[in-house]
């Protein structure tokens, strides 16, 4: 074998483990193990939210949001310092090719 053949074959052989996990595929009426699978008997917990005054929550948005514009800004910065790069490679490659 020869020219990446072994990829295939582990390719292959990875597709039939992940098949072989499928919850359809594996045992279901032997010792109950579909049990573990689809358990409806556990009912959801309840949430507890905390409980935050208008002015305490008000800090919380504002201090989100100035986060959202430092990331903005951040992002920004940091594509502009791509392009000022892209455009220096360019114009360097333009004249080095001239």
């Amino acid at each position: 074998m020869g020219a990446g053949a072994g990829h295939v074959l582990d390719m292959i052989n990875r597709m039939k483990q992940n098949r072989a996990q499928r919850p359809s595929n594996r045992g279901k009426f032997k010792e109950n193990n579909r049990e573990g699978i689809y358990s409806t008997d556990k009912k959801p917990e309840q949430l507890n939210f905390k409980i935050v005054s208008e002015k305490e929550l008000h800090k919380i948005k504002l201090r989100i949001r100035e986060r959202a514009k430092l990331e903005v800004k951040k992002e920004r910065i940091t594509y502009g310092v791509f392009i000022l790069c892209a455009v220096i490679s360019l114009i360097g490659i333009k004249l080095w090719l001239k």
